[in-house]
C-alpha cells in the first residue's frame, strides 16, 4: 500500500485493498471486501460498502454511500457487487446500489463519469462511460445508461428502461421507456428532436448531424409504423455507423421506445 493515507478517524476494515497513493479521508468506512484502485480519493464520511471494486483515480465526496444493499425486498444478503471504472467523480451523498441475485448480481459504473449530489443508481444498473448525472437524478433498477448520455437534475428513469449513447434528457423529466441514440427529451418522456448542442459538444460533424437530423426526422415526424420507418432508416443509411448504432438499440428494446 505505497503512498496510501489514511485519517485516523478512518476506519478500514481488515482485507480492504488499497492502490499505491488512495487517501482515506475523516470519518470514512470501507469495508473489508472492498478493492481501491490506485490514487482514488475518499475526501471524508464516505461509505464503501460490501463487495465493492473501485478503480483509479476516483474521487468520492462527503456523504457518498457506494455499495450498499439493494433497496430491492428479493434482497436476501447475496454477496452481489458493484465495480466501478477510472476517473469518476461522486459528489455528496451519492448512492450506488450492489446487484441482485435474480439479475446481473452486479451495478456497473464504467469511467469518466460526473454524479453530482444526490444522485441514485440503483441495483443492476449499467452506466456507460463520459456520463453526466445532474444533481438529484434516480436511475430505478436495471437501468441501462449509454455512453456520453446527460440526464438532467431532479429527472427519474423507470426500472429496465435504457437511455442511448449521445441521448439528452431534460431536467425533472421521468422517462418510461427506451430513449434512442442522440435524441433529447423532456417534460412527460416528449422526444423533442436530436440532442444538437451536445452532439456538437462532442465534436460530430456536419454531415453527422444532418443523418442524425433525418433518422429524427423519418422516425418521429414520418408518421410511419415502427417496422416501416426501421425499414426506410435501413434502406436510405445502411452503411452509416450513426444509424447502425440507432437500429440496434430500437430493434433490442424490450421495454418498448418513446416515440
Amino acid at each position: 500500500m505505497s503512498g496510501v493515507e489514511i485519517h485516523p478517524t478512518a476506519l478500514v476494515e481488515d482485507g480492504a485493498e488499497l492502490g499505491a497513493g488512495v487517501h482515506v479521508g475523516p470519518f470514512c468506512r470501507v469495508s473489508a471486501q472492498a478493492r481501491v484502485g490506485a490514487r482514488t480519493r475518499l475526501i471524508s464520511h464516505a461509505v464503501l460498502d460490501g463487495h465493492i471494486t473501485l478503480g483509479e483515480d476516483n474521487v468520492v465526496h462527503p456523504f457518498a454511500v457506494l455499495g450498499g444493499a439493494p433497496q430491492d425486498l428479493s434482497y436476501k444478503n447475496e454477496p452481489t457487487t458493484v465495480v466501478i471504472g477510472d476517473r469518476n467523480i461522486f459528489r455528496e451523498s451519492v448512492t450506488v446500489s450492489r446487484g441482485t441475485a435474480r439479475d446481473k448480481a452486479t451495478t456497473t459504473i464504467a469511467s469518466d463519469n460526473f454524479i453530482m449530489a444526490y444522485c441514485h443508481v440503483a441495483h443492476d444498473c449499467v452506466v456507460g462511460s463520459h456520463v453526466i448525472m445532474a444533481n438529484q437524478v434516480a436511475l430505478a433498477g436495471h437501468v441501462e445508461v449509454g455512453d456520453y448520455v446527460v440526464v438532467g437534475g431532479l429527472s427519474a428513469v423507470v426500472q429496465k428502461c435504457r437511455l442511448g449513447s449521445y441521448s439528452f434528457l431534460g431536467g425533472s423529466t421521468i422517462m418510461r421507456r427506451d430513449l434512442p441514440p442522440f435524441m433529447a427529451a423532456k417534460e412527460f418522456s416528449s422526444v423533442s428532436g436530436p440532442n444538437a448542442v451536445g452532439l456538437r459538444r462532442r465534436g460530430l460533424g456536419a454531415e453527422s448531424l444532418r443523418v442524425i437530423s433525418d433518422l429524427y426526422k423519418i422516425f418521429y415526424l414520418g408518421n410511419l409504423s415502427l417496422e416501416k420507418a426501421l425499414s426506410d432508416i435501413e434502406t436510405r443509411y445502411a452503411d452509416n455507423a450513426h444509424a447502425k448504432l440507432f437500429l440496434e438499440f430500437v430493434r433490442s428494446s424490450k421495454a418498448g421506445v418513446q416515440r
